[in-house]
């Protein structure tokens, strides 16, 4: 049992902030919170650590991300269009799954991330299980819970086509000399059987109900890019094996128009209608939302993992983030490993996201309101941790019952003495804080990041092993 406390601490992004505060942890529990002198007194025998000039929060929760080690733009692949982004992707070269998680979740912790999902997209789409199983390893050595969703696609791998007439009138239309390898990159590149059978693996091997260190969740990869009876089956295999499904949904303006010129209708009222919406489901970026929609999908139970620098970066706009949240939609912040800087700075997409909201709602919307610091800290914490595992899981508070998972702040990034802006605190954090001001992060009872820096593995070792690899290749 050990006292963790600091000058200044906040329970969850609702509550007020106070000094003194801290948590009495317990194995990976934490058993009660409140003043550090009366936890003292109640719990004489624990060990106390406290942090002078420094503020105790809630770790972090990135809800959507891909887990690549190293961000596209060190890769050489230059942002555009998503639709023509994605094909540069496969010109990355290849780098070892163990060590794109391992270094991906250092930087995480670093920026005081104990949670994140994981999207994977394979490099060969047979191995999926072996990849998933290095992956899972190499975010569990660094210490970072994960939710892992291998993805699938069955469909429109080359255009958004309505129907497969107009996918073979597309083909017939190329070249002769290029029909051939066209028609062979749009057929599906592994069956559903096999993709579940490769989901029923890694639940087996790695699903950790207990202590949430591991969810195995399941990723049709999009909508337009899925068909109605492999979203189904995705569903019905995360309600059977009480997990998850996240999709990207309504990237582009590309992929909504595709919805109506197929259906004649919304996606998300087309996902209705085939029984795919409800709590088990997270729907990654949504920029172009129908805002008549977002009410059901509050209703339904649906969470939104909203990815600010990836939207700007990918041209895809700016998503109604203050929209979502006057609906009652539960949204979580993901940094889709596409942040502005490439640097997986968690506490900057956090600004992004309320600044750009607060634009959004500046503009003549009905709908829209100001959105406050608190909303957007939720978000990045509890509602995050709601969008990743669920509502089951206590994650994103420091109060008595939840995970120990936990982020200390040096006080730095202030000008002004924190202590006399305790109101002010979440706006202060969104405003001014960055990853260089995260000190110590706990994950699950156990100290990862000690004085800023991993304590499981060797950053610098990965990143060379990894510029190593990526040297080889060329």
């Amino acid at each position: 049992m050990k006292i963790i406390s600091a000058d200044i601490g906040l329970a969850d992004a609702f509550s007020a902030a106070h000094p003194d505060f801290g948590v009495v942890v317990e194995g990976n529990r934490i058993v009660a919170a409140g003043n550090r002198q009366a936890l003292i007194t109640t719990y004489s025998q624990a060990e106390v650590e406290h942090f002078n000039d420094a503020v105790l929060l809630p770790a972090f929760v990135n809800s959507h991300d891909h887990g690549r080690g190293l961000g596209t733009a060190s890769l050489g692949i230059e942002d555009d269009i998503l639709e023509k982004w994605l094909i540069g992707l496969w010109s990355q070269p290849v780098i070892d799954p163990y060590l794109a998680a391992a270094y991906d979740g250092v930087r995480l912790l670093r920026s005081g991330v104990t949670l994140t999902a994981h999207s994977h997209n394979p490099r060969a789409w047979g191995a999926q299980q072996s990849e998933g199983d290095a992956t899972i390893r190499g975010y569990r050595d660094a210490g970072i819970r994960v939710a892992f969703h291998p993805v699938i696609v069955d469909q429109n791998r080359l255009i958004y086509a309505a129907s497969p007439e107009e996918e073979s009138a597309y083909i017939d239309a190329l070249p002769a000399d290029q029909q051939s390898a066209a028609r062979e990159m749009a057929r599906p590149p592994i069956s559903h059987d096999d993709y579940f059978a490769q989901c029923d693996a890694l639940y087996a091997a790695h699903h950790a109900a207990t202590d949430h260190t591991v969810h195995v969740q399941v990723s049709p990869a999009g909508g337009q890019w899925c068909s109605d009876e492999l979203i189904v089956r995705s569903v019905d295999w995360a309600k059977t094996h009480t997990t998850r499904v996240q999709m990207h949904m309504l990237e582009t303006h590309r992929q909504r128009d595709y919805a109506f010129r197929k259906w004649s209708k919304s996606f998300i009222r087309h996902l209705d209608d085939i029984g795919a919406l409800g709590p088990w489901l997270t729907l990654a970026h949504m920029v172009w939302v129908e805002p008549d929609d977002l009410p059901l999908l509050a209703e339904r139970g649906v969470s939104i993992a909203h990815n600010p620098s990836s939207n700007l970066r990918l041209r895809s706009g700016i998503a109604p983030l203050s929209e979502m949240l006057q609906a009652g939609v539960t949204v979580g912040i993901g940094l889709d490993g596409h942040a502005l800087d490439d640097d997986q700075d968690y506490l900057r997409e956090m600004r992004l996201a309320w600044t750009l909201a607060n634009m959004r709602a500046n503009q003549p919307r009905p709908s829209a309101s100001p959105v406050d610091a608190a909303l957007v800290l939720h978000a990045g914490t509890a509602g995050g941790a709601a969008t990743t595992f669920g509502t089951a899981v206590s994650l994103g508070r420091l109060v008595a019952g939840a995970l120990a998972d936990l982020v200390v702040i040096n006080t730095r990034f202030a000008a002004l003495d924190l202590s006399l802006r305790l109101k002010h605190l979440s706006a202060d954090v969104l405003h001014l804080a960055t990853r260089e001001h995260v000190r110590h992060v706990m994950c699950n009872g156990d100290w990862v990041v000690r004085g800023g820096c991993s304590v499981r593995l060797d950053e610098a070792a990965l990143l060379h092993a990894i510029r190593a690899a990526v040297r080889s290749q060329h």
